[in-house]
């Protein structure tokens, strides 16, 4: 019986497991779950386990990887710090391991993303990937070759303050991207604001219907995102930026990033700026932290 490929996407609200036949790069099966990541490190792996074993079956697993949010040491197979998830320094590849074998590779969403995204396209030299969901990252590919910084902290656009005094983020400081443009930001200053619990999807719901609060949040919150992002086009010049996840996916939301970005960007002559929205299934975190484990572990 052939062997499998584990690929797990860790994040801040949900966890996607997927399981691919050797050399196959549509999954024969995926289950998504709760990350529930204030239940604990143990509670998490606990359950996780069960998934992977249970997808699986009676088949070996030749090559896994695992990707999160937050600074993740590739060569140490740690997790530095997620604000996000709350966690500081787990080892995620000795914990993984002790269930999937030591044929694995640990790395940080958006870099997984971005290498997926790369290796979908082909032929181009740089790429950016955007990611806009509970939080905001991101990861560039220059190359072949994933820019990591020297203290694997490269892309943590989402903890950059943008508005002095703005509101609380999850690493505890005021007024970063994600706190203003982020999904479980906007959660947040709905709570605080309305006094109500209300969802990501619900809020740029409710702005397309015009609904006052909630079309100046969306618009404040995409307006914001994309000028930042027409200062990662002008500062750093890629082929092709990508944007993902599941609010930069909604496509109220993103038609108002790309109008901002339209606006403002810097028009040298025969600067060409191509932005494009993810299309890779399930997503390109998946795809990307596969590909990384079949090119470190070869056959």
């Amino acid at each position: 019986m052939p062997a499998v490929d584990i690929a797990i996407d860790v994040g801040g609200t949900k966890t996607l497991v997927s399981a691919f036949d050797e050399k196959e790069v549509e999954p024969y099966s995926s289950e998504e779950f709760p990350t529930r990541p204030a239940e604990g490190i143990d509670s998490f792996f606990e359950r996780l386990s069960n998934i992977c074993l249970r997808m699986k079956g009676s088949r070996n697993i030749n090559r896994w990887g695992l990707c999160t949010a937050g600074a993740v040491s590739p060569e140490k197979g740690k997790l530095i710090w997620s604000p996000n998830l709350g966690w500081k320094d787990v080892e995620l590849f000795k914990r993984a391991s002790s269930f999937l074998g030591t044929e694995g590779v640990i790395e940080n969403d958006c870099n997984a993303a971005a290498f997926g995204e790369w290796e979908f396209r082909k032929d181009i030299e740089s790429l950016i990937y955007v990611t806009v969901s509970t939080g905001i990252g991101m990861g560039m590919v220059v190359r072949g070759k994933i820019l990591r910084g020297a203290s694997n902290a490269a892309g943590e656009i989402g903890h950059t303050i943008v508005k002095a005094d703005g509101p609380l983020c999850t690493c505890g400081r005021r007024g970063c991207l994600q706190a203003i443009s982020g999904g479980r930001g906007l959660e947040i200053r709905a709570h605080d604001s309305l006094g109500i619990e209300i969802g990501t999807k619900e809020i740029t719901d409710r702005a397309e219907l015009n609904e006052p609060v909630f079309k100046e949040m969306i618009t404040e919150a995409s307006e914001t995102l994309g000028r930042f992002l027409c200062n990662l086009i002008d500062s750093l010049d890629p082929a092709v930026l990508v944007i993902g996840g599941s609010l930069g996916k909604n496509r109220y939301y993103f038609d108002r990033i790309l109008k901002t970005i339209e606006e403002n960007y810097y028009r040298v002559p025969g600067k060409k700026v191509k932005i494009e929205l993810s299309s890779i299934e399930p997503n390109p975190n998946i795809l990307g932290i596969l590909s990384l484990s079949r090119k470190t572990h070869k056959d």
